[in-house]
C-alpha cells in the first residue's frame, strides 16, 4: 500500500503499476490552496479573544478538511508514504492536523519520504516529484499556482509528524533536506 501526496506524475504511476501494490492518491494539494475558514467568535464590545480558542477551532476545521482528504477505506494501512515536499506548504497547525488524520492509517513497519524547505527560497517550491526506478527520483517544475511555503528547522518538522521520527537526513544541493521516515 503506497500514499502518494503529491500530483501524482506519470512515472510513479509507471513504477508502480508493475508491481502488486494499491497506489492512493489523496489530493492534498488541492486541500491546501486556502487555510479553511472558521467563523469569528461572537463577542460584545470591550471583550478579548480568547487566542487560544481560535487556534484549537483553526486546528478542528484542518482535521475536518483532512478527514475528508485522507477518506481510505477502513483497515486501510500503509508501507510507505511518499509526502514529497507537501511539510513545506502547510503552517504548524495544519502539519499538526494532517499527520493526526493520517496516523491511523499508518502500522509499526510504514516508511515515508519527504523534502523539508529549511529556509526560503522561491527556486525550491513549485515542482513536482515522482519514482523514476528502485533508486531514482524524478524532479521538475511545476506547473501549478504559486503556493504558500513554511520554511523550519527539521526538528520543529519532525515535532508534528504524529507516528514518524526522522531516520535518516540528507542536504540537498538545492537547500532542500531530504528525510527518510520510519515509525515510532
Amino acid at each position: 500500500m503506497v500514499l502518494d501526496v503529491g500530483f501524482g506524475v506519470h512515472e510513479t504511476v509507471a513504477h508502480f503499476g508493475n508491481r502488486r501494490c494499491k497506489l492512493h492518491f489523496c489530493g492534498l494539494p488541492d486541500a491546501l490552496t486556502a487555510p479553511p475558514v472558521i467563523p469569528a467568535p461572537v463577542q460584545k464590545t470591550g471583550q478579548f479573544v480568547d487566542e487560544s480558542v481560535r487556534q484549537e477551532n483553526l486546528l478542528e476545521a484542518w482535521r475536518d478538511r483532512f478527514r475528508h482528504v485522507l477518506n481510505f477505506p477502513e483497515g486501510t494501512q500503509f508501507d510507505l508514504c511518499l509526502f514529497w515536499d507537501s511539510f513545506n506548504y502547510m503552517d504548524d497547525l495544519a502539519l499538526k492536523a494532517f499527520f493526526e488524520v493520517l496516523y491511523p492509517f499508518i502500522r509499526k513497519e510504514t516508511l515515508g519520504h519527504g523534502l523539508i524547505q529549511l529556509k526560503e527560497d522561491r527556486q525550491v517550491t513549485n515542482r513536482e516529484y515522482g519514482v523514476q526506478s528502485q533508486d531514482q527520483l524524478v524532479m521538475r517544475p511545476g506547473h501549478h499556482a504559486e503556493r504558500t511555503s513554511h520554511p523550519r528547522p527539521q526538528a520543529r518538522v519532525a515535532a508534528m509528524l504524529k507516528g514518524f521520527a526522522v531516520s535518516h537526513g540528507v542536504l540537498r544541493r538545492d537547500g532542500l533536506l531530504e528525510v527518510s521516515l520510519k515509525t515510532e
